[in-house]
């Protein structure tokens, strides 16, 4: 037992309880320690190389472009882990809190229970938050190698944290001595390292930047992009085999076509289907070509600041270069909608809705381009439309005081309730009816009281009423009814109260004026 084994952080010294153990296989186990921070990963048959491997990864990491606002985008080896005899045999490594596996987010089903309200808003900002991450992974000289769903983990601010990156392929700075990533994930591996024995083949950052482009095309479009109608003969190829051949819906000479389920590509930004397009078209065959993830970072910047709130149902975000509500329109078509909102498990983070009220400015002061070495992430982006605001960020006076917020922090969040619009007319014009009714009296009293403060209203009254009435009485006294006078008399009683509705009228006009 591990338990009973004593372990030491090599850089410290300071001895280590494993508690509770979170996950085990044939490469290692993974510990909580007495420190709620740490995870300690136990390796069962450690060898030199990986150790050796280990001991750059904690003496060289990269800097975590998310480090400013506490968040911790890669759990990242901090430290050797000592045994009883001295031997490194594992490393420390900071826990990922609260946060679900990326299947959790991209998959509709999936989503609405887990971390419901998180609307095409929050997949892009995942998306954008994942491409700054490799690409700071990137520039510290490391390639993630097998990138997957289940080595990603999203919180509720739409902020990734990778783990697994003990897989991620090394190279000593100092030495020049290569640790490949010795493992791969089938529907995630580029055609050029297909059939490749990966403990022999270096890879490069253009095969990550295939695999990103995979997993953006999962968080936008809640599928593979090497998947849709099949229209060649026999059975559809699995998505692999899809993959090897280049056939996805908006290739040249595809086999398959986009289904009645898929979502097309043109609903998101034109600069996001460039991204694409380049990935899985042009980078196909030629590594090289494929967009970087600054390109994909760039670009979904763009995308984001393009987003528009739907005004039927304010949980659809959509493109404006698309012109209309996608979502809308496909709940119509297919009578699902893949934002429904349930009741919320995880509450949206009053730190997410923060940075979506406040930080929008400076996203402007970076595009198309950014400083050199600048990673942001969430913090510095907000959709002008994501929430409504009562007044344009650039109107507000310096110094005025900022709208509410949508919830606190011990509030839960709760999901807006929505119906048909046929359902809603329905509804309005029942309870117009209803009110009316029930508010007639008081209407009345109220129209009484006002009338008596002002005298001249009670005269012009008098005046019509009695005209209106001796008019009446005369002619119906006449020995006989005369329908043309009758009809006069009835006229011009009218008149008379229309006459004193309009001064009515009047009356209510000039008082709300003087307010």
């Amino acid at each position: 037992m591990l338990t009973m084994t004593q372990f030491s952080c090599a850089s410290t010294g300071e001895t280590l309880d494993l508690t509770t153990q979170l996950a085990t296989s044939g490469e290692g186990e993974v510990w909580r320690t007495q420190h709620p921070h740490l995870l300690a990963k136990i390796y069962h048959h450690p060898s030199p190389e990986r150790i050796r491997k280990l001991t750059v990864m904690v003496n060289h990491p990269p800097k975590d472009p998310n480090a400013h606002i506490n968040h911790i985008s890669f759990a990242w080896p901090k430290s050797l882990i000592l045994n009883a005899q001295g031997q490194p045999v594992g490393f420390l490594m900071p826990t990922i809190q609260g946060s679900v596996d990326l299947l959790e987010v991209y998959s509709p089903l999936r989503r609405n229970r887990s971390v419901p309200g998180f609307n095409w808003l929050y997949l892009h900002v995942t998306a954008m938050n994942l491409a700054s991450i490799v690409w700071a992974i990137h520039e510290a000289g490391y390639v993630l190698g097998d990138m997957k769903p289940q080595n990603i983990l999203v919180n509720t601010c739409a902020l990734p944290a990778i783990i697994d990156t003990d897989s991620f392929q090394v190279r000593d700075p100092e030495t020049q001595a290569l640790y490949p990533c010795l493992v791969g994930s089938e529907s995630f591996t580029p055609v050029e390292l297909m059939g490749k024995d990966l403990d022999r083949t270096p890879q490069t950052p253009q095969q990550d930047y295939f695999r990103l482009g995979v997993l953006i095309h999962l968080l936008l479009f809640c599928d593979h992009p090497y998947k849709g109608q099949w229209i060649g003969k026999g059975e559809s190829p699995t998505p692999n085999e899809l993959l090897r051949r280049g056939y996805w819906p908006y290739a040249a000479n595809s086999l398959i076509q986009p289904g009645p389920l898929t979502i097309p590509l043109n609903i998101v930004h034109p600069s996001v289907q460039r991204c694409f397009q380049r990935c899985f078209n042009q980078g196909h065959a030629a590594p090289e070509l494929r967009p970087t993830a600054q390109a994909w970072r760039r670009a979904l910047q763009e995308a984001i600041l393009d987003l528009q709130t739907c005004r039927k149902v304010k949980h659809h975000v959509y493109s404006k270069s698309y012109g209309r509500c996608y979502w809308c329109d496909r709940t119509t078509q297919l009578q699902v909608d893949i934002f429904a909102l349930s009741a919320p498990k995880i509450p949206l983070s009053q730190k997410l809705q923060t940075i979506l009220n406040t930080h929008l400015p400076r996203l402007a002061t970076q595009l198309p381009g950014s400083k050199a070495g600048h990673m942001p992430s969430l913090l510095q982006f907000r959709p002008k439309s994501w929430p409504r605001r009562s007044t344009p960020v650039t109107q507000r006076r310096p110094g005025a005081p900022q709208p509410p917020l949508p919830q606190s922090p011990r509030q839960s969040w709760q999901p807006p309730v929505t119906r048909p619009l046929t359902q809603i007319q329905s509804l309005r014009s029942a309870s117009t009816w209803k009110s009316a009714v029930a508010q007639a009296p008081e209407r009345l009293s109220g129209l009484i009281n006002w009338s008596s403060q002002h005298p001249w209203m009670q005269l012009g009254a008098l005046i019509a009423v009695v005209a209106g009435s001796g008019a009446l009485l005369l002619d119906l006294s006449g020995t006989h009814l005369d329908p043309a006078n009758l009809g006069l008399t009835l006229v011009g009683g009218g008149l008379c109260l229309g006459l004193v509705g309009l001064c009515y009228l009047l009356a209510r006009v000039s008082q709300s004026s003087r307010i």
